[in-house]
């Protein structure tokens, strides 16, 4: 049994997509085992991601990565192709999109659940994700796209990446809470 962090974004709430959300990962299976709504101020967001420099590169790769798999130049657009200043840029895109209104942190809970709301949720980047994800039904948007906006991708749904992440997402969000299991009559379907 594996707990994930999924938090829903600001234009997710903007755009009335709370209930198709929720519905997409318990029609899977998936428990949700508690939820908060909040309008975080920039150090929580920041908080929310490592931020080291090992992360900020990573960011800054699958910037390059993003741009290549789309033929747009990352050069013209950001006049660098460093992953560390890249990276940078999205972290500070990042923030800020976090901060444009209220947003809903939860856990859930089903067997390999972070596999299962990451492949739910679909490609970081919209315009890459496979059809019937949430990302690719709802957003078309691309490393390109956002970057001639001058904002970060909008992936309005995030999902916890590994045990390790979720366990630290987790922890962060909602501290030593202790997460009281409950009975739904589609349990015993999916032996949760």
């Amino acid at each position: 049994m594996e707990r994930t962090l999924i938090i829903i974004k600001p234009d997710a709430l903007k755009r009335g997509l709370v209930g198709k959300i929720i519905e997409t990962f318990e029609n899977v299976g998936l428990k949700l085992m508690t939820a908060k709504m909040l309008r975080p101020d920039k150090e929580v967001v920041r908080n929310h991601y490592p931020g080291t420099v090992e992360w900020i590169r990573e960011m800054g790769e699958k910037t390059l990565a993003s741009f290549k798999q789309s033929g747009s130049n990352v050069m013209e657009t950001f006049k660098t192709e460093d992953p560390n200043k890249l990276g940078q840029f999205v972290y500070v895109r990042l923030i800020k999109y976090w901060m444009e209104g209220p947003i809903i942190v939860m856990v859930w809970q089903g067997p390999n659940a972070i596999t299962v709301a990451r492949k739910l949720r679909g490609h970081t980047i919209p315009a890459l994700a496979i059809p019937g994800t949430l990302h690719a039904q709802f957003s078309f948007d691309s490393s390109s796209l956002s970057a001639a906006l001058d904002r970060v991708v909008k992936t309005f749904v995030h999902a916890s990446g590994s045990v390790e992440e979720a366990e630290r997402e987790i922890k962060y969000w909602f501290g030593e809470q202790e997460f009281k299991n409950y009975e739904r009559e589609v349990d015993g379907q999916y032996l949760i």
